[in-house]
């Protein structure tokens, strides 16, 4: 008697397919990890050449690289503490808040999510230069105040689909319209707020070209660290590559784990999005 079940034989090949495409995706991180223990005087290669966990070590001393970290927790920070409060304030508004032209306001903020960020960059380099802002986590301070296009339309994607009766019982009880964003609305959110604080996060930490264009050495973030110096052997300009690579992971491991532990909250706040709207 043949007790098979026909929907697992034909699940084989998802998951034959799946392990695949999941080799295909970590090769090259284990590419990366093979070379991060490799010797300093050999090519890299598929095999690690010999076993050196002290390249991860000299990665965090052979530069300043806590330094760094401390200036990408800062330029992290600040992004999270405004753009995401203010991308919710923004988006509130467009969602229950009605006045004329309140759609063609929309769209016109949905439009700068078509405009590549190289084109403005020039512009403000120009003004936060003429204002003394240069050098300075300022810049940082204001983009986080002008809020996201794109958390925007999560927002109020999420905020139109919240019955209109709680809305009613809070002014009945006297709220205000802030009150009523920061009582009401914003705790329902929560799935939207982790979601946009993931990749604000990720996208603040991975950040090379705005911390070159608008700050020195001294303030650069790890990403554009370890971009622009290298790490080279005392008394040469031979970059030690195995101490870069390990130096890459390191980096690489926070974005990793908060992908890892936050995918759940991204995967329900863009559902959640989507369906409510």
């Amino acid at each position: 008697m043949n007790t098979s079940n026909p929907t697992q034989k034909g699940s084989f090949p998802l998951y034959a397919a799946l392990i695949l495409f999941s080799i295909v995706f970590m090769f090259p991180l284990y590419l990366a990890l093979a070379n991060a223990f490799s010797n300093w005087n050999t090519s890299p290669g598929l095999v690690p050449s010999g076993f050196k966990p002290e390249n991860f070590k000299y990665a965090t001393t052979m530069i300043d690289f806590w330094h760094f970290g401390k200036n990408t927790v800062i330029l992290c920070l600040i992004p999270l503490c405004t753009s995401t409060l203010t991308s919710g304030l923004v988006g509130y508004a467009f969602a229950r808040i009605s006045v004329p032209g309140r759609n063609v306001l929309f769209m016109i903020v949905l439009s700068t999510m078509m405009l590549p960020g190289m084109v403005t960059q020039i512009p403000q380099y120009i003004l936060f230069h003429k204002y003394g802002l240069l050098d300075t986590f300022w810049p940082w301070v204001f983009w986080g105040i002008g809020g996201n296009a794109f958390f925007i339309f999560l927002y109020r994607q999420f905020f139109a689909g919240i019955p209109k009766e709680l809305e009613d019982a809070a002014k009945i009880d006297g709220c205000s319209i802030f009150r009523t964003y920061w009582n009401i609305f914003l705790p329902m959110s929560a799935p939207v707020i982790a979601t946009v604080s993931i990749m604000t996060f990720t996208g603040a930490w991975n950040d090379f070209m705005g911390p070159f264009m608008f700050l020195k050495q001294d303030h650069y973030p790890l990403a554009t660290a370890l971009s622009t110096i290298s790490y080279t052997a005392e008394g040469t300009k031979l970059i030690i590559q195995p101490v870069a690579t390990a130096a890459a992971i390191l980096l690489m491991i926070p974005v990793l784990l908060t992908f890892f532990f936050g995918q759940r909250y991204i995967v329900e706040g863009i559902v959640t999005t989507g369906v409510k709207g």
